[in-house]
C-alpha cells in the first residue's frame, strides 16, 4: 500500500473519529440536559426531546448530519484507492474535506448560525464533488 493510499484511508478513520466524538458529545450534553430538566431516558419522549435547549440539540443534529454526505465520502475514497488514483491531490482533497467537516461540526454544535454553516456545508460538497469529478475523469481517460 502506498503512502497516498494510507493517507486517503486515514481520512476515513479521521471522519470515523469525528462521528464518534459527536456521538459522545451528543450523549453527554443530552444527559446533562435531561438532568437539568428532570427527565430520565426512560421517561423521555420525542416531545420532551424537542424542548431541550439548543446546546443539547445542536450536537445531536450534527451527529445526524454525519450520516448523510460523509458515507458518500467513504465510498469515494475507497473507490479512489481501489482504482489506484490515490495521489497527492486526492490526499489533500480528502483531508480538506475532513477539516471542513470538523469545522462544520464545531460550528453547528457551538454557534449554529445558518449562513456560515451553509457555506461550510457547500464547501465540503465542493471538495467531495472535485474528488468525484477528478476520479471520473481519470477513469474515463
Amino acid at each position: 500500500m502506498t503512502e497516498a493510499e494510507k493517507g486517503m484511508l486515514a481520512a476515513i478513520l479521521a471522519m470515523g473519529g469525528l462521528h464518534f466524538t459527536m456521538m459522545m458529545w451528543l450523549y453527554l450534553t443530552r444527559m446533562r440536559a435531561f438532568k437539568q430538566a428532570g427527565v430520565t431516558p426512560d421517561t423521555a419522549t420525542f416531545a420532551t426531546m424537542r424542548k431541550l435547549p439548543d446546546w443539547a440539540l445542536n450536537p445531536a443534529a450534527n451527529y445526524n448530519n454525519l450520516t448523510e454526505a460523509p458515507p458518500l465520502f467513504y465510498a469515494v475514497v475507497i473507490v479512489i484507492v481501489l482504482l489506484g488514483q490515490a495521489d497527492t491531490v486526492n490526499v489533500a482533497l480528502a483531508w480538506l474535506y475532513v477539516a471542513i467537516r470538523v469545522a462544520h461540526s464545531l460550528w453547528q454544535s457551538l454557534v449554529n448560525r445558518i449562513s456560515i454553516r451553509m457555506m461550510l456545508f457547500a464547501a465540503s460538497w465542493f471538495v467531495l464533488g472535485a474528488m468525484i469529478v477528478r476520479s471520473g475523469w481519470h477513469l474515463l481517460s
